[in-house]
């Protein structure tokens, strides 16, 4: 090798290092970042949820000394909510006062109430949100003073705050669709699934029957596996692009 060579191969060395180098300093940067933006929106319940789920694909809580949870599903419990899923649906669809969610949406517009203009309302807020947090990202990766990021923020948090209203909005107006309660059926069907208090040192079902968690009375434990399972199946549904489990 020519020693002009071996100055070119040095060179490539230097930058291939300089590369590697810059990209983990970078990926470090970005990995505190995101620690940071979690921690600024911590004192939001369903977000810590949503992390407590992804991380431990369960939400364990107490009541009154007992130890509850809910978890994850098995394959076998996907497919028979998919089967209830399709049993429901058969069900209303055969209901003549059960709209399906496309007549629901005409009908709307007919009173001058656009569903779908809600939805691109709820897309670009959601588009905002994601540039801002793209851009306190960086602002932290660059140390920027406090009063900055806490504009950041607060901006955020009031753009979630309206992503939040105008869904639950669109939730009210579609809330009756022959989709929506299937949707609905499906999601009570799989919390009574995977509710299970701990008995010594095994995890058990809280209620033996499907029958017997509906009947239940309202009650801590019933709020706890119903808010607590809506953030665990809503994650599952989220990542398998919808109801097809």
């Amino acid at each position: 090798m020519t020693k002009e060579t071996e100055t070119k191969v040095d060179k490539v060395i230097e930058t291939a290092k300089d590369t590697v180098e810059t990209k983990e300093i970078e990926m470090a940067a970005n990995k505190i970042a995101a620690t940071k933006i979690k921690e600024m929106f911590s004192d939001n319940e369903a977000i810590t949820l949503a992390e407590a789920a992804a991380q431990n694909n369960e939400i364990v809580f107490e009541v009154e000394g007992t130890t509850y949870r809910v978890r994850k599903t098995t394959y076998q419990e996907k497919q028979d909510a998919n089967h209830w899923r399709m049993k429901k649906y058969i069900e209303f669809l055969k209901d003549k006062d059960c709209l399906l969610e496309k007549d629901l949406r005409l009908l709307y517009k007919e009173r001058g109430i656009d569903v779908t203009k809600l939805e691109k309302e709820i897309e670009e807020l959601s588009s905002q949100q994601q540039i801002l947090l793209f851009d306190l990202g960086k602002a932290i990766k660059e140390n920027k003073q406090k009063n900055e990021l806490n504009k950041y923020k607060e901006e955020i948090s009031n753009i979630l705050s309206s992503i939040q209203g105008l869904s639950l909005e669109k939730q009210q107006l579609l809330e009756f669709s022959l989709e929506n309660r299937v949707i609905m059926e499906v999601y009570s069907f799989m919390i009574w699934k995977i509710s299970e208090k701990k008995v010594g040192d095994k995890w058990e079902s809280i209620w033996s029957t499907y029958e017997d968690f509906l009947n239940t009375t309202p009650n801590e434990v019933l709020r706890q596996v119903t808010k607590n399972g809506a953030v665990l199946i809503t994650e599952e549904m989220t990542l398998q692009n919808g109801l097809a489990i």
